[in-house]
């Protein structure tokens, strides 16, 4: 499926991959932090989760879903989490 995202969109997509990454890092430096004693572990955690919240929200609501319906809407949201992995042209 070739599917011609807005460049906005994907940007979005593209943050919230990097901040999904972030985010499971911080959890992972966390527990270490945690086992080792460290009483300010986690202090960023909640803010990330909000700045992940927001992404995931703003890719979900964007008006471009709009223009789609049934079977083309969840192929095309499935595609943009994989706009990446596809090469160009594709």
């Amino acid at each position: 499926m070739t599917t011609d995202f807005p460049d906005d969109l994907v940007q979005l997509q593209r943050r919230l991959h990097v901040a999904t990454a972030a985010y499971k890092q911080a959890l992972d430096d966390t527990t270490n932090d945690w086992a080792s004693g460290n009483e300010q572990a986690g202090r960023d955690l909640p803010s990330q989760l909000a700045h992940l919240r927001d992404l995931i929200e703003r890719v979900h609501m964007h008006p471009y879903w709009d223009t789609l319906s049934g079977p083309d809407l969840v192929k095309a949201r499935m595609a943009l989490k994989h706009v990446d992995d596809q090469p160009a042209g594709d």
